[in-house]
């Protein structure tokens, strides 16, 4: 048996060949009303599942749901989120509550009302998850009918492994286990604890019911395997993972590598989140695997018509989470076979940071570090490119489909391409003024818009913009493979009137600049994203 394979069992305790691993009749406990096709499924991490600025997920404005919306596939559902409690920071909650109670200049002593004004925001989200009524085990049913599964099983923070490895018998266990281990109560200032295992116990077991040994025990992998085999399967499958394999080393402003012998395969969750860049050979095995797992069960798909679109990781570097900082290098770099010019600086640091605080501090990377982050990317993005022509080669067919969302980010990008990013954006959002870019979101105290547009407010998650960028990227994919018709179209009116930061501007953005409490409490959210 290949190493790969042997590691994966071993850590999982279960024989991979068979991909769900579970009898039929248990399979048969999920069956809802839908007995027709799914026109689209999505695994993913946070930006398939819809997070923006830090811990909002509104998979309503999702590229997912808004390619729905394009190929009118009214069934298409997800885990729908109280308004009201985010499971992390929602930093643009937090200053619109801000600003509503102190105005766009907050003074002096006003300073220590907001701090609390924020504690009581995040204390009240705590109470909710951990006691209240979206704790583990209650119930939170699908969004657009009774049923019991969802078409977005995209769980922010999910890596390539944990597309199969993470259940929610192992959420609840995790989360009962960590809970006894630190005696946990209510904290002040804290948003809920272990919101990993929270979220994509929800996502995963909708119903919460406590019998986990019995119904919750599906994996994402293993829900695209069910969805495969029942009724009239599935028609598109969109994969988006690999980003959580690279993202933390900017979050972090560090690199901890794994080793590159495959040893991270056999590891716990927990254990493997200690390292925040995977070797590419580390990534081969477990992206490799994961592509493997997925063709098993579109080969058992009902649907003879099947396509898989594949996204690849974008350069973590770019986004405007990471300031560049002192000089800047001008590099030359060849990617996807063509070569470009590219601007990096000598140090990166949290984009509220200026050289002299990052220097002192010690919380920066340097032009070397970046390069090597990025390089290491690319040769992710070479193992997906790799394994989707062996895939096709083994059909004999063009069913998986690459969505290269890496070089649309990079020609897309500001500061890397000096000022003159090369992307063409769509008619739609060439015409708004101001215009749109990747630099981070800014508006005046008077609530003009001055820069941003496809990042939100952690400088990492897309905009409702920004998912409407990546979804025009899949659908043109999805017409090109004719697995969609060509006059589907993009709501582009309707993507742009949902996007809060661009329609009702954050007059109180000068203080991210301003205050040392305001910087520091930004720092520690940003660092809970991943």
């Amino acid at each position: 048996m290949a190493l790969p394979q042997l590691c994966i069992e071993l850590h999982l305790g279960l024989d991979t060949t068979s991909v769900i691993g579970i009898k039929k009749s248990r399979i048969e406990l999920f069956a809802g009303k839908r007995k027709d096709t799914v026109k689209l499924f999505t695994i993913g991490d946070s930006i398939s599942q819809g997070f923006m600025s830090g811990g909002a997920a509104k998979p309503q404005f999702s590229f997912g749901t808004l390619l729905a919306n394009a190929i009118h596939d009214r069934e298409y559902s997800y885990l729908r989120w109280s308004p009201a409690h985010h499971l992390k920071v929602d930093l643009e909650f937090v200053l619109r509550a801000l600003e509503k109670e102190y105005g766009s200049d907050i003074q002096g002593l006003e300073w220590a009302c907001a701090i609390k004004s924020i504690a009581r925001i995040l204390d009240e989200a705590e109470d909710y998850f951990e006691r209240g009524e979206g704790k583990i085990g209650n119930p939170v049913g699908a969004a657009t009918h009774v049923d019991s599964y969802f078409q977005n099983v995209a769980v922010e923070g999910m890596d390539v492994g944990d597309a199969w490895m993470v259940t929610p018998q192992l959420c609840k266990s995790m989360v009962a286990h960590r809970a006894n281990r630190r005696h946990r109560r209510d904290n002040l200032f804290a948003p809920a604890s272990d919101s990993f295992y929270r979220n994509a116990y929800r996502v995963l077991n909708p119903y919460g019911t406590p019998k986990d040994d019995q119904y919750g025990l599906f994996s994402p992998l293993q829900w695209l395997d069910y969805h495969c085999r029942r009724d009239d399967g599935i028609q598109n499958t969109t994969v988006w993972l690999g980003g959580n394999n690279a993202l933390a080393t900017v979050v972090n402003l560090n690199i901890r590598q794994t080793s590159g012998d495959g040893r991270i395969v056999r590891m716990s969750r927990p254990k493997r989140r200690e390292y925040n860049l995977w070797h590419p050979r580390d990534f081969d095995i477990e992206y490799s695997h994961m592509m493997n797992l997925v063709d098993r069960s579109m080969r058992a798909n009902r649907n003879p018509d099947w396509r898989v679109f594949v996204g690849t990781i974008p350069l973590v570097t770019i986004a405007p989470f990471a300031k560049g900082l002192g000089d800047v290098h001008v590099v030359d770099e060849v990617i996807d076979g063509k070569s470009r010019q590219a601007a990096y600086y000598e140090y990166y640091s949290y984009f509220m940071f200026s050289l002299e605080n990052a220097l002192r501090s010690g919380k920066y990377l340097t032009f070397s570090d970046a390069r090597f982050i990025d390089a290491t990317i690319q040769q992710f993005n070479q193992t997906i490119t790799s394994k989707v022509d062996e895939l096709n080669r083994s059909h004999g067919a063009y069913r998986y489909h690459v969505v290269d969302i890496s070089t649309v980010l990079s020609e897309l990008a500001w500061k890397r391409n000096m000022g003159n990013p090369t992307y063409q954006l769509p008619h739609e959002l060439r015409v708004l003024t101001p215009p749109v870019n990747t630099r981070y979101y800014h508006a005046s105290r008077e609530g003009r818009i001055q820069d941003g547009g496809v990042f939100s407010l952690d400088g990492i998650h897309p905009t409702a913009i920004g998912q409407g960028i990546i979804a025009w990227e899949f659908l043109k994919a999805m017409q090109k493979a004719g697995a969609v018709d060509s006059t589907a179209a993009l709501n582009w009116d309707a993507i742009v009137a949902t996007d809060t930061l661009r329609q009702n501007p954050i007059c109180l953005m000068s203080e991210w600049h301003e205050h040392e409490q305001l910087i520091n409490f930004v720092c520690d959210v940003i660092r809970l994203v991943r």
